[in-house]
């Protein structure tokens, strides 16, 4: 299969996944003798919802940069990376559901837990995508810094999970640290792992 069909879908199914979340903010309704207090409680119960979409796209975003950076230096497919790449796209079209039920109850450590979850199931799909075209199949060379800057976001996802059982916050912190990691220079990347 073509590096270009395996792109196109994978867009295309990035792009359904973001349609289906956007999807999910609906308008408050009011009723028809309505007050300016109302207006404002209708507005405010979109805070969550529009939080939680916003933190999804913004993961989607980082793994769909990422996917195009790793494929643009593929010199050629494999039929095993496109298994990697099809298990990444499921792991991914599962966001929209703990979103969704994340925006409906943000204070509840079930889905916290469940947010957790699927964000972890993403980042081990995007790392054992890596490793593959890296390590096993030798496609692009071996980026020491990257494989340890996806090992310890799995991580962390994946560590999310019970920590939710203690505080939400906690996991929180999780979720809001890894975006930031990935908008942070690569000299401040390097002198953490490094260390």
């Amino acid at each position: 299969m073509s590096k270009n069909r395996i792109e196109a879908f994978s867009d295309g199914v990035i792009a359904i996944i973001i349609t289906i979340m956007v999807l999910e903010l609906h308008i408050p309704e009011l009723q028809e003798s309505f007050t300016d207090k109302d207006v404002w409680t209708a507005l405010l119960s979109l805070v969550p919802k529009t939080l939680a979409y916003l933190l999804s796209f913004i993961l989607i975003a980082i793994l769909w940069i990422n996917h195009h950076s790793l494929f643009d230096k593929i010199p050629h497919t494999t039929s095993r990376l496109v298994w990697y790449n099809a298990f990444l796209l499921f792991a991914m079209s599962l966001i929209p559901l703990p979103t969704a039920f994340l925006a409906k109850h943000p204070t509840l450590y079930q889905a916290t837990m469940f947010y957790g979850f699927v964000m972890f199931l993403n980042a081990l799909a995007f790392l054992l995508l890596r490793r593959y075209v890296e390590v096993q199949a030798k496609l692009i060379p071996y980026n020491k810094m990257v494989h340890k800057s996806n090992f310890i976001s799995t991580s962390l996802y994946l560590l999310s999970i019970p920590l939710a059982l203690l505080s939400i916050y906690l996991s929180f912190i999780i979720f809001i640290g890894i975006p930031v990691w990935y908008f942070l220079p690569d000299k401040f990347h390097q002198k953490i792992i490094k260390k």
